[in-house]
């Protein structure tokens, strides 16, 4: 994987929890639920752009578009061919602080355009109890549980059909072939068949692998024996196969 490669996988990447906002989109007949969908926060996409490529490295450009609208461009240095690609989008005003509005819209859809927060127009809206806030409706506060649940488990399937090891890990590294006993130190599900592993090795080293579901004894804190580990591509990247395993605690 070279550099572009790894920083449009770092874009693209899906915002922790803490980073995204919600709204509500639509609300039953009596105006007690509704459905929520996450969105970006300007912040959360200048950050990432830090992040992915540094604070040298990206630009954005601003443009008044038929007097109610704003145009933004994000630009990013492309140092192999010495030059600024730019990726542009645009969002009318809104009605709250209306310049402010289509400026913040117009980035974070220029950002889209990088891949940034994209996934979120795949996920589904999450129904919520909501209650009545001036001629809108809120949240209530108690339904955030709820939403970072589910918005976890859909963000846990997100990752898993992109496999990828924890920071400490070397993703090129092949697992120690040596290393045959585990502890389980996470389990999360990885669509309706596996399951996600982060396993811990006798010198401290973690690697993340896939193993198929089904064994429900399989916890965190599980110790596995004879685990054999196969090193398997596809064309989202390498990633770790369990093919056998003994259950010891």
């Amino acid at each position: 994987m070279n550099n572009y490669e790894e920083i449009i996988k770092r874009l693209r990447e899906p915002f922790n929890y803490k980073e995204i906002e919600w709204k509500i989109q639509v609300t039953t007949q009596d105006k007690a639920r509704g459905m929520a969908v996450p969105y970006m926060d300007a912040r959360a996409v200048q950050k990432r752009l830090d992040e992915a490529v540094g604070p040298f490295n990206w630009k954005n450009v601003y443009s008044l578009w038929h007097d109610n609208s704003q145009i933004c461009g994000i630009s990013i240095f492309f140092a192999e061919r010495n030059e600024w690609v730019t990726k542009f989008d645009g969002a009318e005003n809104s009605d709250i602080e209306p310049i402010k509005g289509g400026l913040s819209d117009s980035f974070k859809r220029a950002a889209s355009a990088w891949g940034i927060g994209r996934y979120m127009y795949e996920l589904d809206g999450i129904w919520v109890d909501v209650e009545a806030k001036g001629k809108s409706s809120a949240i209530k506060q108690d339904q955030y549980v709820t939403l970072e649940n589910k918005y976890n488990v859909a963000i846990s399937k997100i990752n898993a059909s992109t496999p990828s090891a924890p920071n400490n890990v070397n993703p090129e590294q092949p697992p120690d072939e040596s290393a045959t006993e585990f502890k389980v130190q996470s389990v999360k599900p990885s669509g309706k068949s596996s399951q996600l592993l982060e396993l811990v090795n006798g010198n401290g080293e973690v690697i993340t692998a896939f193993i198929k579901a089904g064994d429900e004894s399989i916890v965190s804190g599980s110790l596995l024996s004879g685990v054999q580990i196969e090193r398997k591509n596809s064309n989202r990247g390498d990633y770790n196969l369990i093919n056998a395993y003994q259950l010891v605690a």
